[in-house]
């Protein structure tokens, strides 16, 4: 085993932050179109027959094949290139140096497809809570602007200025969250190819932000050791990794935090060094006494 770096985990927690930042910005031009398309058809309905019928109106629902390819494009813009830097990192980390191969080429029409899988079933899963959610946004606007008694102009203008300036703070909760949801399942996806490449038995670690931010379910789970395939326990609730689609949103809006995977040679390597007690990474955490 080539040296290892004295804190490559809390490294590693640095480069998820800087790849999760720029990613959130990348999507979130996708996320933004998705939402505008999703209360189109409610505001043209508006401009042409007015807010009063609106409200007696059933809001159109949210047609699924928007959010189908907005997640399709999104899985594969940010998923297929954290796979791809998980998969050399590991190597790297294994070999101690970068050697190409062309072997990872093999492998992306299998990512391809493991994304495009994920990406359908998390929109089927997600729509009627996308529809729900934006409803009862278009709700809330209506009735606040209907409340002021204005004039059709003015309540149509205030109702559209109202409505899209929700969409846009909405768009930045959805990339921010799905960003960290599909960045960890590439990771997943890219550590899974190498450590199946190379045998063995392999693992994965919490990492958390380690700050007064992180959510105290999430900080208990923090530098905890499972089985590549096992679940992690977050308040309750269990799951694969980090932002896990399975998490209630109360666990996944917002998460920052990922997980460190190891081959079952760097798994031996850190426990013969004391690295590893019990089912517990020591000196991975960016706070002053690890």
């Amino acid at each position: 085993m080539a040296k290892r770096k004295t804190n490559e985990f809390k490294q590693e927690r640095i480069d998820f932050e800087r790849f999760h930042k720029t990613a959130s910005k990348e999507v979130a031009s996708y996320f933004r179109k998705a939402l505008k398309q999703t209360i189109q058809p409610t505001l043209d309905y508006a401009k042409t027959f007015g807010l009063e019928a609106l409200n007696m109106a059933l809001i159109p629902p949210i047609n699924p094949n928007v959010w189908g390819r907005t997640y399709l494009d999104v899985y594969n813009l940010i998923g297929m290139r954290m796979a791809k830097k998980e998969f050399y990192r590991q190597r790297n980390l294994e070999l101690g140096y970068q050697e190409k191969a062309s072997a990872i080429e093999l492998l992306l029409d299998v990512w391809t497809s493991l994304l495009r899988d994920y990406a359908l079933s998390y929109t089927y899963r997600i729509s009627r809570e996308l529809n729900e959610t934006t409803i009862e946004i278009i709700k809330k606007a209506l009735g606040d602007t209907l409340a002021l008694g204005l004039d059709w102009d003015g309540s149509i203008r205030l109702f559209e200025k109202e409505l899209n300036g929700k969409m846009r703070l909405r768009t930045g909760v959805i990339s921010r969250t799905e960003a960290s949801t599909i960045s960890n399942l590439g990771k997943d996806i890219g550590a899974r190819s190498y450590i199946d490449s190379v045998g063995g038995q392999g693992r994965k670690v919490w990492l958390g932000r380690n700050d007064k931010k992180e959510r105290p379910t999430h900080v208990a789970e923090n530098d905890t050791i499972v089985l590549i395939d096992d679940y992690y326990s977050v308040g309750g609730f269990e799951a694969l990794r980090p932002g896990d689609v399975v998490l209630p949103p109360e666990e996944r809006i917002g998460c920052r935090c990922t997980a460190s995977y190891m081959s079952e040679n760097r798994y031996n390597f850190y426990l013969k060094r004391g690295r590893i007690v019990g089912d517990k990474l020591i000196g991975a955490s960016g706070n002053r006494n690890s």
